[in-house]
């Protein structure tokens, strides 16, 4: 957990300048699997930054970003969300960008059965970067936050609740 709390706040530390290209040393994205209760659906968010996003589509991390749908479909082809046992189909939401990070959102569909056990496979970035690390959450109400750290090695980690 302490580590967290030191990676989370530094991923989006950076002013635009200071990462402005994918010669960047750290390469990282963060994953918000988070379940709401009004709705009874997953919430997935994905932050990632930038020039690593349009380097990894478009070959040149300088490039324009590249229009939601392309994102998002990058998105749903490298993200798999299963709940106990059962794939879930993300739907693109909306794309937000903030200084050098996007934000793509994405939900599921309604999802009433005790949770029991979440999986995530996250290949995001990983054939274009290497030593590409995916942290993601997994958030239920009541339950907490548990943190899996993924990487080329490691594409799949699972949450127990």
């Amino acid at each position: 957990m302490l580590i967290i709390k030191f990676i989370f706040p530094f991923f989006f530390a950076f002013p635009q300048e200071q990462v402005g290209n994918a010669d960047h040393d750290f390469k990282m994205s963060v994953t918000e699997v988070v379940y709401t209760e009004e709705k009874k659906a997953f919430e997935v968010k994905v932050y990632l930054f930038i020039d690593d996003l349009t380097a990894t589509l478009t070959g040149d991390p300088m490039a324009p970003l590249p229009a939601g749908k392309t994102i998002g479909d990058y998105v749903v082809k490298h993200l798999e969300v299963n709940v106990n046992g059962s794939k879930q189909a993300l739907s693109f939401q909306s794309i937000r960008q903030k200084n050098d990070q996007v934000l793509a959102t994405f939900s599921t569909p309604v999802f009433t059965q005790k949770i029991k056990k979440i999986n995530v496979k996250n290949s995001l970035l990983i054939e274009k970067f290497k030593e590409q690390t995916n942290m993601v959450y997994a958030i239920l109400p009541g339950k907490g936050r548990e943190t899996e750290l993924l990487n080329a090695g490691d594409l799949e980690g699972e949450f127990s609740f």
